[in-house]
């Protein structure tokens, strides 16, 4: 598992309008929690942890003006703005390198089903899986060989082959992949058709309104939970 460091700063104020000058200076606003510790207000710059939004990594956090402390901690949660896809807020939260921790892990299909050669369809019906591990244990992605799968077979998080230590926690019956016959697609695609066909909604100029200002409340919301 990668592991790198960054350095933020101590956030003391809080509010919409400490937020948005955050923001105009280049920064972010951010939390630390976990752990039993004290929530901590931080902020840094979002170049930082662009790349580590979706990859699990190992972060050595040090809080400049608090005398320097370093904690171990990843990335919990983040939000981004609605519409211009900034990077508005992160959560990180404390770890142990001796304690598991419960986190989601891309599936990567290796190989070709043979039920696709034969004219099936191939459908991934889950891109992820929870699984709980030691931080340094835990593997970028979980490869998956489908070439053995014949037409109408399917795999589920209970056939994923797992390092020793490590966990699953999704639901070991969820079904990863399936390769179904094409007339069996189309019966499926019908049917999700039919079902929006009979609960339509409709959505006038007011909620049109709504959702715009929804979009924009977004982009100004004050991420205070902590």
């Amino acid at each position: 598992m990668e592991r790198h460091s960054i350095e933020v700063e101590l956030r003391t104020e809080s509010g919409k309008g400490v937020a948005r000058k955050i923001r105009r200076d280049g920064k972010i606003p951010g939390v630390v929690y976990g752990r039993g510790k004290d929530p901590k207000s931080i902020k840094l710059d979002p170049s930082d942890i662009e790349k580590l939004l979706f990859s699990n990594a190992i972060i050595d956090l040090t809080v400049a003006d608090d005398d320097g402390e370093e904690s171990t901690v990843i990335i919990k949660d983040f939000q981004k703005s609605v519409i211009k896809r900034e990077l508005l807020h992160v959560d990180f939260q404390y770890i142990s390198m001796d304690e598991k921790i419960t986190v989601s892990v891309p599936l990567h299909l290796e190989g070709t089903a043979a039920g696709v050669h034969d004219g099936g369809v191939l459908q991934q019906l889950l891109r992820n899986v929870d699984i709980d591990a030691l931080p340094a244990e835990i593997p970028s992605e979980i490869t998956i060989d489908i070439s053995d799968l014949e037409m109408g077979d399917s795999l589920s998080a209970a056939d994923l082959d797992l390092p020793e230590g490590i966990d699953l926690v999704t639901d070991s019956s969820e079904v990863i992949v399936t390769v179904v016959t094409p007339t069996e697609l189309i019966e499926e695609e019908e049917d999700e058709e039919e079902e929006e066909f009979l609960e339509p909604e409709v959505i006038g100029e007011e909620d049109d309104e709504e959702a715009e200002e929804g979009a924009e409340d977004e982009e100004e919301k004050d991420y205070q939970e902590y």
